[in-house]
């Protein structure tokens, strides 16, 4: 787009990125001068932040790559600078920690050792946020990218190779299983305590929050507590685009969401509350299978800040080895 290589700032490509239909994953802005200051992004984000948005849309995600010396007090002003409604983690697995105000948190604190599988932020709430904006602080030594997958390929893939199950899936939507701790788990990659989902301190509050969602729950004699989302759909028409998009955890629930607590297999349910046989559990491994090949995995550079559309685009965590920190930000 002409808005967005202007003003010293050019498209580049990137040695991971992938062309799908044309459009390169992830679409790469550099700046070609000196105007690389924190200072000079934040100007620059704040000036094209509707040509950034509709670029993500486009492609599924944009990366600023090459300005120097950011820093995470820089990066929240870079989120607040795409004019984003703010969005709380609230309802979210992962354990984390705020870093600068209510805008950057860490991301999810599990163990190096765990992979995240593929998700849209957020996809077991009924109102996920829009964007999710990450940036790199410190490159893992070895490992520790974010890959990131356009969610209609995957659809595609899903009702071409599988059409009895998306049949079923699109017709009773799915549910999420999940006990959540008392205190959060940071050994965990779903670990975070019911009283850190729901940003509260009693049950009274936990229930209230938890009602408001259409989540149901059982309070467990520990005190830990095993939830049971509302119904949501599979796929989902985006009406941006007009594909179909593979909104859902169901690959993220089915293969990751284990712990001391958690069966993955019996972490996501059909809407009316079957559970997933053994054949319908092989469809999901065979998607993240297509996930796996499919996947753009680009390596972090210190600095590095990309804007990913959650609506269109979906990312996950490669295992690493420290160090390595990567901050997130929400937008609604």
């Amino acid at each position: 787009m002409a808005s967005l290589a202007s003003n010293g700032v050019s498209q580049i490509s990137i040695p991971e990125e992938k062309v799908f239909r044309g459009r390169p994953l992830p679409f790469t802005l550099a700046p070609t001068g000196a105007n690389n200051t924190p200072d000079d992004l934040v100007a620059y984000v704040k000036s094209n932040k509707d040509a950034i948005l509709q670029q993500a849309l486009t492609n599924g995600a944009v990366l600023l790559r090459g300005w120097t010396d950011t820093s995470p007090e820089k990066f929240a002003e870079v989120a607040e600078s795409l004019g984003l409604e703010k969005f709380p983690y609230v309802g979210g697995a992962a354990p984390r920690t705020n870093v600068v105000r209510d805008v950057v948190f860490t991301t999810n604190e599990s163990p190096p050792s765990e992979p995240i599988p593929f998700h849209h932020e957020m996809a077991q709430v009924p109102n996920p946020p829009k964007y999710v904006m990450f940036y790199c602080e410190t490159p893992a030594a070895v490992g520790g990218e974010t890959p990131i997958i356009l969610s209609n390929e995957v659809a595609e893939y899903m009702k071409l190779k599988h059409p009895k199950f998306t049949e079923k899936v699109v017709e009773h939507g799915v549910q999420y299983c999940r006990v959540m701790p008392l205190e959060d788990d940071n050994s965990s990659a779903i670990g975070r305590s019911w009283r850190s989902t729901f940003l509260c301190k009693t049950k009274e509050e936990a229930e209230a929050a938890m009602r408001n969602i259409g989540t149901t729950w059982e309070w467990l004699d520990n005190g830990d507590v095993r939830t049971t989302t509302a119904v949501v759909p599979a796929l989902k028409e985006d009406a941006r685009v007009g594909k179909d998009m593979f909104i859902n955890a169901m690959v993220a629930a089915y293969t990751g969401w284990v712990d001391s607590r958690n069966d993955p297999v019996k972490a996501v349910q059909f809407g009316n509350g079957e559970k997933m046989t053994a054949d319908e559990g092989a469809v999901l491994l065979d998607i993240e299978k297509f996930m796996m090949k499919t996947r753009v995995a680009f390596k972090w550079q210190k600095g590095d800040v990309i804007v990913i559309d959650n609506g269109v685009c979906m990312h996950s965590r490669n295992t690493f080895e420290r160090p390595r920190r990567i901050l997130a930000a929400l937008g609604g």
